[in-house]
């Protein structure tokens, strides 16, 4: 009995093969200039090699007088083409784009302009690949000192921006919890010479209390709730208490908590201020900033600095300072 099972899965997945390599298409032959094809046939079956040849004196695009070439379902995997040896095909530069769209080749003496991408410079002293004699001299893109990595991972979180190695200094990720968690903690993340700051959490939906459920009066939960750095105030009503936080704080959350069968419905956090250094910056006799300010200042110097506050930590960038 298991061997019959076994037999009908087995024919089962060699007809899904057979019928799919049947829908693939064919390629029909290629064109190609100063070469010949090897077969020279009118259509090639999918997934079959095709090897060209170049006329004495040219290259393929494998650098060599041959190349080989696929057909994948209808399509070459690339045009055959074969160009004198002192030519050059499109050059590639790690970590950076070509600032124009590209040709296929060039001949000698040819440039072309790149940029670099963000989170990386240039190291070398010029910004164009250049053709010389059927090779590229190639600029080079390394990663800035102020660059981050990418950002760490998050449980149950996305990132809403395309994945990247290196981020530039002050550029943003923003996060995006998974259906069923909620997002704890600023969204949106900074990188600050190196560093991000700091990344939210995706935590568990607790289940709220249904809107048909009336709150109860304040004494039917036990004692008031522990909010850290902030503390409640019971209204008149005896049914709401409103959250404080402490000065300079600031609450993310809701201001005002209920009772609902014996627990406390949804409570808010208290973010701490930062403190500012004023050693080196004119901060117009300000002392703080509150959790998620950004400000830019003069530094003693004439220049600008940049400050993030993230929950009683301040970040700087400007001011001939890396971070402080």
């Amino acid at each position: 009995m298991e061997q019959s099972k076994m037999k009908i899965i087995l024919l089962a997945v060699c007809g899904w093969l057979f019928q799919a390599n049947t829908d693939a298409q064919n390629c029909l032959s290629p064109t190609l200039e100063h070469g010949y094809l090897v077969p020279e046939q009118l259509s090639y079956q999918h997934l079959s090699d095709l090897s060209y040849g170049c006329d004495p004196g040219l290259k393929s695009s494998a650098g060599s007088w041959w190349g080989v070439i696929k057909c994948e379902n209808g399509k070459w995997s690339q045009t055959p083409l074969c160009i004198d040896l002192r030519d050059c095909f499109a050059p590639e530069v790690s970590h950076a784009e070509p600032v124009q769209p590209v040709q296929t080749s060039y001949p000698s003496n040819s440039s072309v302009t790149f940029a670099c991408d963000k989170g990386y410079e240039f190291e070398t002293d010029w910004q164009e690949a250049v053709c010389v004699d059927g090779e590229w001299m190639l600029p080079v893109c390394s990663r800035k000192a102020s660059a981050c990595d990418a950002p760490v991972h998050v449980a149950h979180t996305v990132i809403k921006q395309p994945y990247r190695s290196a981020f530039d200094l002050h550029e943003k990720v923003e996060y995006e919890c998974k259906k069923g968690y909620e997002l704890i903690g600023q969204k949106i993340s900074y990188c600050m010479v190196k560093v991000w700051t700091r990344e939210p959490q995706c935590v568990l939906e607790e289940p709220r209390p249904s809107p048909a459920e009336p709150a109860q009066p304040v004494r039917y939960c036990t004692g008031y709730p522990m909010i850290e750095n902030g503390d409640v105030v019971e209204q008149e009503d005896g049914v709401t208490l409103e959250v404080q936080c402490a000065y300079l704080y600031k609450r993310l959350g809701p201001l005002k908590v209920t009772c609902v069968n014996g627990q406390w419905s949804e409570l808010p956090v208290c973010k701490a201020p930062c403190k500012l250094d004023q050693s080196a910056v004119d901060f117009r006799k300000r002392e703080y900033m509150t959790h998620g300010e950004q400000e830019s200042f003069n530094c003693t110097d004439h220049s600008r600095v940049n400050v993030t506050c993230d929950n009683g930590r301040a970040y700087y960038t400007g001011c001939g300072w890396n971070e402080w």
